[in-house]
């Protein structure tokens, strides 16, 4: 009897989900903090969702579109309730490494507002900055695979910004059929025309209004984190607004204003 060798999807879901685990057993046995062990809590579960999006795409047979749509969002309803819970109620940031001495764009949760001054990434910025949650985006697994396998080079003016967003949504990971992007001064506005994922998107809108903007799904935090570190820049999303009719998804960001601690 031949062994059926598992695709490269396959093993790579399989090494995601056993990522989750490891990060999620270090949390329970070990106390570093409330805020640091939810990190590694809500990175585990950022693995388990991507493992199972690669995996659901690996078999031969095709994935109904519903399913693959609401499969991440009682992982990204639950993100919510695990930081609503440490008493952060800001919205997501992404903040590029000028801000935090890091080497990718993160996501940061504040307790109350923040206005894009430079902090320690070491799980909070607690020390040297103002309080909340540090987390790499559920995107990052994405970037990281454009860099290694389409050279990505991120550029810094808007129309060229714009062009690198269509081809990755469009073309790249085709999770929309066309999308739209309006530069409004400090003001990014992205619309989903036929959005693979639009059915998640419903049932989380549903369940929690606030959630899409507190921890945003993989498409529109790939948006946001290549603004952020296109633009150099710290970069709010303020609205996910979803329409039945047209199953759209339209996403709005803002860049935040430098301050006086910004290069």
């Amino acid at each position: 009897m031949k062994l059926k060798i598992p695709d490269k999807y396959t093993t790579a879901a399989i090494f995601l989900l056993a990522m989750s685990v490891a990060l999620i057993t270090i949390s329970l046995l070990s106390y570093l903090g409330d805020l640091t062990n939810a990190a590694f809590v809500i990175s585990g579960m950022v693995c388990a969702m991507t493992g199972i999006f690669a995996l659901a795409f690996s078999g031969g047979e095709p994935v109904d579109r519903r399913l693959i749509g609401i499969l991440p969002a009682q992982g990204l309803l639950n993100i919510c309730s695990i930081t609503h819970y440490l008493g952060i109620h800001g919205g997501a940031y992404f903040v590029p490494p000028n801000i935090t001495g890091e080497k990718r764009v993160m996501q940061f949760n504040p307790t109350s507002t923040y206005n894009g001054i430079k902090g320690s990434a070491k799980g909070s910025f607690r020390e040297t900055g103002p309080e909340g949650l540090v987390t790499p985006p559920s995107c990052d697994l994405l970037i990281q695979d454009l860099m290694v396998k389409n050279a990505l080079v991120i550029p810094d003016k808007e129309e060229e910004l714009s062009w690198l967003l269509q081809e990755i949504i469009e073309d790249v990971f085709k999770f929309a059929h066309k999308i739209s992007v309006r530069w409004d001064d400090n003001r990014i506005t992205i619309t989903f025309h036929g959005y693979l994922l639009y059915d998640g998107c419903k049932v989380i809108a549903q369940k929690s209004s606030q959630c899409c903007t507190m921890s945003p799904c993989p498409a529109c935090s790939l948006c946001g984190a290549l603004i952020a570190e296109g633009r150099d820049r710290v970069v709010r999303l303020d609205q996910c607004l979803i329409s039945s009719s047209t199953r759209e998804v339209t996403a709005v960001f803002s860049i935040m204003p430098l301050t006086e601690s910004n290069p």
